[in-house]
């Protein structure tokens, strides 16, 4: 069976699940998705393959009427309705509380499969609903994307006590301030009113990638001249979209600095620079790039 015939054949049905346990499997990928729209929530749960294309969902919806239905079936401790199309690998899941179900299901999930692979995706979240700004999936994630979604600021040292030092960390827009210096291995974030400099010269991850900002260029050249005095010592990729190269180059006086490397491997993705530059730092060795694009990559070399 593949993942979305095992999950059908035990979802709701304690034997079964109780009796099920693949052999020699591939740990599951999957993206999960909370999104709140008029005045409900909903969530998805993609499975992807090893080409990265959704190969199976399911969704969780707020069940209406609440009229009995011959597929009512439990999903952990809720009464659910379960209605799947095997042809298209999708199933619908009517719950009346789509938080709890989709807890559930995750679960359900790992009792399956002992290890699951997944990232956490909010969109136009109010993270103080239902206690998600400490729900307990956070800190398994993989990756966690805050998209238009709010937390309290009394409610923020609790969410980055659940983060992780593997994971990542993904913000666009919304209201998200975060404390000092959130431990998770990489920082991407697409625009954000609070992103601000004294706020992101405090960060200490190992990647840090910005695609929209306020600052001015002076910011993004103060955190590579701190970086040449010593400090973000974990620091090892910086990137800035939007890049005044000249004034960069100016401020950084990179001018006197030998050439870098005209290319530079991000996975399996080879970048191609317009220019590099390398520059050291208490032995350290590292690269400040452009892209034709307008974009700045700085790279420290272990």
């Amino acid at each position: 069976m593949n993942v979305f015939e095992l999950i059908s054949h035990t979802l709701g049905n304690e034997t079964t699940t109780a009796a099920s346990f693949p052999k020699r499997y591939a740990p599951p990928q999957l993206k999960i998705t909370i999104h709140w729209e008029n005045g409900r929530f909903k969530s998805r749960i993609h499975q992807i393959d090893k080409r990265r294309h959704e190969c199976a969902t399911w969704k969780v919806m707020l069940w209406k009427n609440m009229e009995y239905s011959k597929n009512m079936k439990r999903i952990g401790k809720d009464w659910t309705v379960i209605e799947t199309c095997p042809s298209s690998s999708k199933t619908n899941i009517f719950s009346t509380d789509p938080i709890s179900t989709t807890s559930e299901l995750i679960t359900h999930f790992q009792r399956i499969y002992r290890k699951v692979n997944f990232s956490l995706r909010f969109e136009n979240v109010d993270m103080g609903e239902h206690g998600l700004y400490k729900w307990k999936f956070l800190a398994q994630a993989r990756m966690i994307a805050l998209v238009d979604s709010n937390i309290y600021p009394f409610h923020i040292q609790e969410f980055q006590s659940m983060l992780r030092p593997h994971q990542e960390l993904y913000i666009d827009s919304g209201s998200v301030e975060l404390e000092n210096a959130p431990k998770v291995r990489k920082i991407t974030i697409k625009t954000s009113q609070y992103f601000i400099p004294n706020k992101f010269k405090n960060y200490k991850c190992e990647h840090l990638e910005v695609l929209k900002y306020s600052m001015n260029y002076n910011d993004p050249v103060d955190f590579i001249s701190n970086w040449l005095a010593g400090e973000h010592k974990s620091l090892k990729t910086f990137t800035l979209h939007d890049v005044d190269e000249k004034w960069v180059t100016v401020l950084l006086k990179l001018d006197e600095c030998d050439e870098g490397p005209k290319c530079y491997k991000r996975g399996s993705k080879i970048i191609e620079f317009n220019s590099s530059r390398i520059v050291f730092s208490n032995g350290r060795m590292a690269t400040v790039n452009f892209t034709d694009t307008g974009v700045l990559i700085f790279v420290v070399c272990d």
